[in-house]
């Protein structure tokens, strides 16, 4: 019986052999790398030692990729024309100086070759076997290999087999370098049939242990290291790679993220119809999402419309769409996300990001994921183990993660294939899998799809991530913008589509703010080059939606030289509006006057000057008739007394704390738990006065630390609760955290927080390890802490991630990671926070609209006056969320959601009285059911958190 690493060298030697006949051949530079080329029997093509990632164009059509892990490829026959189009960059967007190597074709043995992978994997299993197992498999490749004898290998055979197999042992070129030795192919068919005969013996002896359901797959970031441009580059290569597979080997190809098929279906017209060939035979899956996007940051219309875009581009184009929403890498999965799938026809949830926890280790395979309205998805959490969702069918590979698999009466989902630009599946793996089918007491391999699974494990609400806290942080300018982006949009399709001409250009504006939360980018671990793509199209969205409202708003409000202000938002509002003239009761500000206004649901309203109790300030105390604030010079509020209720809002002073934050590779991602660990405490220099009301009070603080520089701005208005911190931060310093801290006075040990189309109650105490690991959490524009009768919001317009310990909050403002940006938040970034101290809970304060108010500012046009509501909304817990043209043309589309956990009846109240009005889906599907109407009312039922979207015709 042979040894391990005798094997190893043999069966080396045995793929060695299986090149032959070999050529070196020259590319011609003419545009592009060209040889033309004449075969008139089975060859291949291998390049050597290239530099960067090309597509191979044979004949003028897109056939294979070389990559990192894909340098080898079968040639048609006859006269051929190969291009090989490179780029300068590595899988993981390392750049390089293009070099197209050395080209050579061989002929291939494909018995030596199948007997080195059936052997490899026969070896593999016998390194993870112990006793009367490991002896056998030894055994038998060691009398399998005495029948075919070694007798000779070229030094070219050596030197392609160590260029074709990343695992071949170099010191065997080493030996080669002074002696000229034979090719030989030699005759591999009676040991291969040997092998075979004997793992089947085996078989009978041990038996197979379960199912192992393998998917290929390529997971491919839309930006990371590299840019968008490159990613399309990326998976035209992958693409190709993939089609050129399925010639000649059975398996099916996962594919998630819709924008990819429209840019092959720009770039490459005949790939893509050859993806909807094999689309149409069931053998490529189509994976839902315009972009595998980020999960906690997005609004709940844009998780709505990655799923609206994504599943009407797959109907369009193949026929069908998509029921499963594929999300491998995903930083941790909103509460509200099975109802959003569920909305959108997906059937099932695909994750392996909940294996990366740090703290607790998720338990389950296989689950029902019920969302925080009851909604329950099919889901499963793959790739635990070794390879995780980029496995290479290794025997080390499907053991690793078959032991984790927890649910071994059901297949294992195993998937398959380089990623990030490593081209997907190899014919290496589709072997290997043949190949580890055979081998006893492994799994079994089937690769005809993703299983239907059963599971009676459930997992009620949230899937948060233990790991990767910093990217609701990371990149301020991303957040503060995607923010101002979703806002622009909701509103320009409202008054788009109020004033009767819905601009088409919405669309495509939403399909570039879809792209860019792509799970990298939003988050804010991208690349710098990526940010300078993305801001600009960010601030064009915001413009141009800003021109769209503007133009629709003007046709509303008609010709005239009236103030008229204008709310986008669902109920009545008393709030304040920036104009550009001076008025009565307006004061003057730096962004123009200041004015107080009450403007209907919807609507707007004539601007008329009402008496309003002033704001005073005196020295550092600013004052209206429900607070007072007490600030110190170091810019410190150790003051919040609620003059209604008599009691103070704050326990101590609030903070401004940088803390230091290296937490290795993964620095842009991660917070870790020992973050307060080495803390600096920042006092103001110098404030002044910069507002004294009658309107709004003013006191701006300047700080600075080592370089880096911040300045804040702190209003109180008149007649409101609400206590901004506009802040301004420009953070030369690097591997720093910044957090405004505040303590409250309150006796809870649990939070509020928004998520998308809803909230979320998390504990604020640490009881468990559970807990312990949500020291930095999401939201999206509002938290709030209450006790019965009185609470505390903090609110936001552009920031996401917090720290909420009993009843201190920590707001994380800013962030200067080195990697991969080293140039993170070094720009002058602007936002805004703010404390609504309130009586009674949140929903009696209702301070999801103190919210949207601070998000959504009233706005301001010159017209004929008058006042009008278009659209009001009953009761205070429904929340209009869009009003659009319907996809197909067919009328309005309205969403809106329930953000409370109740039951009951609504009433909508339209500008108009539609003929019908249907019950729809996200996708805008009618369920035939009708609702009750009188004129322009519309009557609905509604349950707990539910997202309501009705058709208007």
């Amino acid at each position: 019986m042979r040894k391990e690493n005798e094997i190893f060298s043999r069966i080396s030697y045995i793929l060695a052999n299986s090149f032959y006949d070999i050529k070196y051949l020259n590319w011609v530079n003419n545009n592009g790398y060209v040889i033309d080329l004449e075969t008139n029997e089975p060859r291949h093509l291998i390049v050597i030692d290239y530099q960067g990632s090309a597509l191979v164009k044979i004949n003028s059509k897109p056939y294979y990729a070389l990559d990192g892990y894909h340098n080898t490829f079968p040639l048609p026959l006859g006269k051929i024309k190969i291009e090989a189009i490179f780029s300068p960059y590595k899988a993981f967007g390392d750049k390089v100086q293009i070099d197209p190597g050395k080209p050579a074709i061989f002929k291939r043995n494909s018995s030596a070759y199948l007997l080195w992978s059936y052997a490899n994997a026969t070896l593999q299993l016998a390194k993870n076997s112990q006793g009367y197992l490991r002896e056998k498999l030894l055994t038998i490749l060691t009398e399998a290999l005495s029948l075919s004898p070694f007798v000779s290998v070229s030094r070219d055979q050596l030197f392609l087999a160590s260029k074709y197999w990343k695992e071949f042992p170099n010191y065997l070129l080493e030996f080669s370098q002074e002696m000229k030795y034979e090719e030989y192919t030699g005759n591999y068919d009676n040991a291969l049939r040997y092998l075979r005969e004997k793992l089947s013996e085996l078989r009978e002896t041990f038996g197979k242990a379960g199912i192992v359901q393998g998917i290929a797959h390529a997971h491919t970031d839309t930006a990371w290291l590299w840019n968008f441009d490159e990613t399309r580059r990326k998976i035209a290569r992958t693409f190709s790679t993939v089609i050129s597979l399925m010639s000649k080997y059975d398996f099916h190809f996962m594919q998630s993220m819709a924008i990819y098929y429209e840019w092959i279906k720009e770039d490459y017209p005949e790939l893509f119809e050859k993806i909807k060939e094999k689309v149409n035979e069931g053998k490529w899956i189509l994976g839902a999402g315009w972009v595998e996007f980020d999960a906690n940051l997005p609004s709940g219309e844009s998780l709505s419309r990655q799923l609206l875009y994504s599943q009407e581009f797959y109907l369009q184009n193949f026929g069908k769409m998509s029921e499963i929403l594929w999300l491998p890498d995903t930083f941790g999965f909103s509460g509200q996300l099975p109802q959003i799938m569920k909305l959108s026809g997906i059937k099932m949830f695909a994750t392996h990001k909940v294996f990366w926890n740090d703290t607790n280790k998720f338990p389950y395979s296989l689950f029902n994921w019920i969302g925080i309205d009851g909604t329950s998805i099919n889901a499963v959490a793959f790739g635990n183990g070794k390879g995780g969702y980029n496995s290479d069918f290794s025997v080390d590979s499907v053991i690793d993660q078959w032991n984790n698999w927890k649910d071994k009466d059901q297949p294992m989902l195993y998937s398959y294939g380089y990623g990030d630009g490593g081209g997907g599946p190899t014919e290496d793996m589709l072997n290997e899998a043949k190949a580890i089918d055979e081998l006893p007491s492994v799994p079994r391999i089937k690769l005809d799809g993703i299983p239907q699974y059963e599971s009676e494990n459930s997992w009620n609400g949230e899937l948060y991530l233990e790991t990767h806290r910093g990217v609701y942080t990371s990149h301020s300018k991303m957040k503060y913008l995607h923010r101002k982006a979703e806002v622009a949009l909701r509103d320009a399709e409202i008054w788009s589509t109020i004033s009767g001409k819905y601009d088409q250009k919405i669309k495509s504006l939403w399909k570039i703010l879809l792209k860019d939360e792509f799970h990298d980018v939003l988050p804010g671990s991208a690349i710098n080059e990526v940010y300078k793509t993305v801001y600009p199209e960010l601030e064009n969205i915001i413009q141009e939606s800003d021109k769209i409202s503007l133009d629709s708003l003007k046709k509303i409000a008609g010709e005239g030289e009236k103030t008229m202000i204008f709310n986008s938002l669902s109920w009545e509002r008393e709030d304040y509006a920036i104009i550009n003239e001076e008025v009565n009761g307006s004061q003057k500000i730096d962004e123009g006057y200041l004015i107080m206004v009450k403007v209907p649901s919807l609507g707007f309203t004539e601007y008329k000057e009402s008496p309003v109790s002033p704001v005073s300030i005196n020295g550092l105390t600013m004052e209206n008739e429900y607070l007072r604030i007490q600030l110190t010079p170091e810019g410190s509020v150790v003051s919040i007394y609620d003059k209604e209720t008599g009691r103070e809002v704050l326990r101590s002073p609030s903070k401004l704390i940088f803390y230091e934050n290296i937490p290795g590779w993964a620095d842009a991602w991660d917070i870790e738990s020992s973050y307060k660990d080495t803390y600096f405490e920042i006092n103001a220099e110098k404030y002044e006065i910069r507002e004294k009301g009658p309107l709004r009070a003013c006191i701006r603080f300047y700080y600075k630390f080592r370089n880096s520089e911040i300045i804040q701005d702190v209003y109180l208005y008149a007649k409101s609760r609400r206590i901004d911190f506009k802040t301004t931060t420009k953070m030369i310093d690097r591997e720093l955290l910044l957090k405004s801290w505040f303590f409250f006075d309150l006796n809870s040990n649990e939070a509020v927080f928004e998520i998308p189309y809803g909230i979320i109650k998390r504990q604020t105490n640490k009881n468990t390890s559970w807990e312990k690991a949500k020291f930095e959490v999401p939201m999206e524009k509002w938290l709030d802490i209450s006790e019965d009768n009185y609470g505390v919001a903090l609110l936001n317009d552009g920031k996401y991630g917090v720290s909420v310990e009993g009843s201190n909050v920590g707001l994380s403002i800013a962030r200067s990671p080195m990697y991969p940006d080293y140039a993170t938040d070094l720009e002058t970034n602007t936002f805004t926070y703010s404390i609504y101290p309130h009586k009674g809970n949140w929903k009696e304060a209702e301070v999801f609209k103190r919210a949207y108010e601070l998000n959504y500012p009233l706005r301001s046009i010159k017209g004929k006056g008058g006042e009008k509501s278009f659209l009001k909304l009953s009761p205070q817990n429904l929340i209009l969320e869009a009003i659009k043209e319907a996809e197909d043309g067919r009328g309005i589309i309205i969403r809106l959601y329930n953000v409370e956990n109740s039951r009951g009846r609504g009433e909508i109240e339209l500008w108009y009285s539609p003929k019908k009005v249907s019950l729809t889906n996200i996708l805008e599907n009618e369920n035939n059911k009708e609702l009750e109407t009188n004129n322009n009312k519309i009557q609905l039922n509604y349950k707990n958190y539910e997202i309501i979207s009705l058709r208007l015709e």
